[in-house]
């Protein structure tokens, strides 16, 4: 005797296809969202690397500032280890150290950090003047930043100085910030402190 089966029904067969195309969707839609957000989070840690990287720089060569003796020491009257510069968009630091074990101070041995707001980058700088106000006019400079990558946002130097009868100790606060260019909602900044390395010893 012949028994009849029974199959899916037309609509039976259109509610799986919906369900399983409504499913398949939210998969790829995670799946997109995961990537995204990765992809986002590694960006966001490369800014966050390459700011320390930037910061690191800077604060191991200042810290160095006027080591090698008095004829290493640099601003007006030859009285300051390091002489900065915070004016609007001009902010740049300028020191010297006996640099390759010099005898004695030479272009070579003059050198200095500054921002160039309208390229949104920070640059190092060698040969350049002993005083920090003409640091948009002398020197030889090269950008430490990626401005493709970041842009920087704010570079600012704060000199501190303790002084008393027999030395004078002077550090510096540096304080770094920078967006991701693709997202400027992506920031970060960083503040450190560096004890300049030489103390100064009065006249």
């Amino acid at each position: 005797m012949l028994t009849r089966q029974k199959g899916f029904s037309l609509v039976e067969l259109m509610l799986t296809l919906l369900l399983g195309s409504v499913l398949l969707a939210m998969v790829i839609g995670l799946y997109v969202t995961g990537v995204s957000s990765g992809s986002k989070s590694l960006k966001y840690s490369r800014l966050r690397t390459d700011l320390q990287s930037i910061m690191t720089i800077m604060k191991t060569d200042i810290r160095r500032a006027g080591y090698g003796g008095r004829d290493f020491l640099v601003g007006s009257s030859g009285t300051k280890a390091v002489d900065s510069l915070n004016s609007g968009t001009s902010n740049c630091i300028v020191y010297s150290y006996n640099h390759n074990s010099a005898a004695a101070i030479t272009n070579t041995n003059r050198m200095g950090f500054r921002l160039v707001a309208d390229k949104n980058e920070v640059q190092f700088g060698s040969g350049v003047d002993p005083l920090a106000t003409n640091c948009y006019s002398k020197g030889h400079w090269a950008a430490l930043s990626d401005k493709g990558f970041i842009k920087i946002t704010e570079l600012v130097f704060t000199e501190s100085i303790v002084s008393g009868a027999t030395a004078t100790l002077r550090s510096v606060e540096i304080k770094l910030s920078g967006e991701l260019v693709s997202d400027s909602s992506y920031k970060h900044s960083i503040n450190t402190r560096v004890q300049v390395r030489n103390i100064e010893f009065p006249h």
